[in-house]
Order: C-alpha cells, then structure tokens, then sequence
C-alpha cells in the first residue's frame, strides 16, 4: 500500500490485516467504505464556492467500531467514536481551528481534548462522495463538511468531521497514525 489510490481496492465484506500501534496485528471485517471528495476555494470569504480539488480519499467502517482513514499521505486507524454537536465543537475546536486557517495553516497550534493535547496537522472542507455497506454514522452522498486532522504524542490521533446542515452526524474519531504498509489484504 504505497499510495492513496491503493485503499480503493478494499471492499465490503473483505478482512484486512491492521497493525495496531498498541494491540498489534488484528484482522478485520470491512463493514462499509465512504469516499471523500476534498473541496477547496480559490478566495476567501463567505461568496467563494467550495469546489473539489480532485483527490478523493477513503474511510473504512470495520467490525470492532474501528475506522480506518487516508487523507492525503496520512493514515490513521481509530478506535474510538465520540459523538459531538455544534455547540460542542465550537467550544472545543473552533478556536483552534480559526488560528490555525488565519497561519495558512503553518502555526504550531495545540489544543487540549481528552486524552490527550493534540498539534493540528491539517484543517478543510469534503464532500461524501459515495457510501457503501454498513456504517457507524448517519451520514450519506453529498453531505458536506469540515475536518481537523490533529496528533498527540505515541503516534496518537484525533479527527473531528462536522457535518453541514444535519447531513451527518458530527464525531470526534481518537485513535492512532499509522504506515500505509501497516494495512493490507
């Protein structure tokens, strides 16, 4: 598994192996799959719409309530779902997140959210592209939203997705960052 392009070639109902940071190899069910459309503007402002870059990336609903995620060169296997709202999310992570966006997303920028403090990685905006099989959250094809990518120490990670409009339900993802080469069929 060298590139992003390669997590297209998981599907439901197949078994992938996971190396797992902490509780070493473990070999899971895929219960269902997403594919995300990263969106992007070419100005600011609240008039600039959002239109995808072209690089899609993939997310994988396993048994266990894991979740595995590409985003970029970045891969990640979580172990935990944290439900959140957008009461919850502004308090927590908006700040965060606006200082990071006001960088050009260069800041060191850490933030402290159980269990850990946590350095943004990346911020932006998707769009859910096609969701197949069975899946932990209510979400659905064209629901649009933004996500914080951020690490803690011991290779720990943490996704927030915010969901636009009720399209899906809003989550906090904790896990860890792994290979790409720690995946595979």
């Amino acid at each position: 598994m060298k590139s992003p392009q390669a997590w297209n070639t998981f599907g439901v109902g197949q078994r992938v192996r996971v190396m797992h940071p902490v509780q070493g190899e473990l070999t899971l069910y895929v219960s269902g799959r997403v594919m995300y459309a990263e969106l992007w503007q070419q100005g600011r402002g609240p008039q600039v719409p959002w239109t995808p870059t072209g690089n899609t990336f993939y997310g994988f609903w396993m048994e266990t309530n894991r979740f595995l995620l590409n985003w970029l060169n970045r891969y990640y296997v979580f172990d935990e779902m944290v439900p959140t709202s957008d009461v919850e999310i502004q308090r927590d992570f908006a700040p965060y997140a606006r200082q990071f966006a006001q960088s050009d997303q260069t800041a060191e920028v850490h933030f402290t959210y159980p269990p850990a403090v946590w350095r943004i990685e990346d911020i932006g905006k998707f769009r859910i592209e096609k969701v197949e099989g069975s899946v932990l959250l209510d979400v659905r094809a064209g629901a649009v939203g933004r996500f914080i990518h951020a690490v803690g120490d011991s290779k720990r990670a943490l996704a927030v997705e915010d969901y636009e409009g009720g399209a899906g339900q809003d989550v906090v993802w904790i896990g860890y960052q792994i290979a790409a080469e720690d995946v595979r069929h």
